[in-house]
């Protein structure tokens, strides 16, 4: 019975722990610097949904290949970018490796509905 209450309670943390970093990166608000096709992709990586990320991709008639080799958001690699702010499905859309990358995220900083400006490579 004890085991038991011991592994719903630690089932119960994890949970939570896993609800709260997701919920801290949906804190923090993306807003796009331009209207540049660049600028468009890195929004489409920031809405974390890979049919958005390939539709603006066609939109924009970017590669995959094109956009992994040569686009930087907000002056870092697509996948430095993805990996800082947790967007691991449109990382995973692009066939990126974010699990090598270590970030820290400040969870006080990020609680509160940050603004932050999107731009592309120019």
């Amino acid at each position: 019975m004890m085991k038991t209450l011991a592994t719903t309670l630690c089932t119960t943390l994890l949970i939570g722990a896993a609800t709260l970093a997701a919920t801290t990166t949906q804190a923090a608000e993306f807003v796009a610097a331009d209207n540049s096709p660049s600028t468009e992709v890195c929004m489409a990586v920031t809405s974390n949904k890979p049919i958005t990320l390939s539709a603006t991709l066609r939109d924009v008639r970017m590669s995959k290949k094109v956009a992994i080799n040569k686009l930087h958001c907000n002056n870092m690699e697509l996948g430095k970018f993805a990996g800082m702010y947790g967007f691991h499905k449109s990382a995973k859309y692009l066939n990126l490796d974010t699990t090598g990358k270590t970030s820290i995220h400040d969870l006080a900083k990020t609680n509160d509905s940050t603004i932050l400006v999107v731009a592309g490579s120019k």
